[in-house]
């Protein structure tokens, strides 16, 4: 499973709309971590979990590595 550290960008798909954000606290929980991440729209997202599709907001793990790939790369 993947997992985010503080500060680090990622994806967050809210209601179906990818945000780009930044991870402002992680908790260990049973399930995993749960993360709140603030998106570039100036909003929060609370109780994110890492490619959680039974809920309408949560972190792709695979959009994430993938922009994250494109900003190392300069592109």
């Amino acid at each position: 499973m993947v997992s985010y550290s503080t500060g680090e960008i990622v994806i967050v798909s809210v209601f179906g709309k990818n945000k780009v954000g930044t991870v402002t606290e992680r908790q260990k929980t049973v399930k995993g971590y749960r993360y709140v991440v603030n998106t570039e729209d100036g909003g929060m997202v609370e109780d994110l979990y890492v490619d959680d599709n039974s809920v309408t907001s949560f972190i792709d793990s695979r959009l994430s590595k993938s922009f994250k790939k494109h900003l190392e790369n300069g592109n």
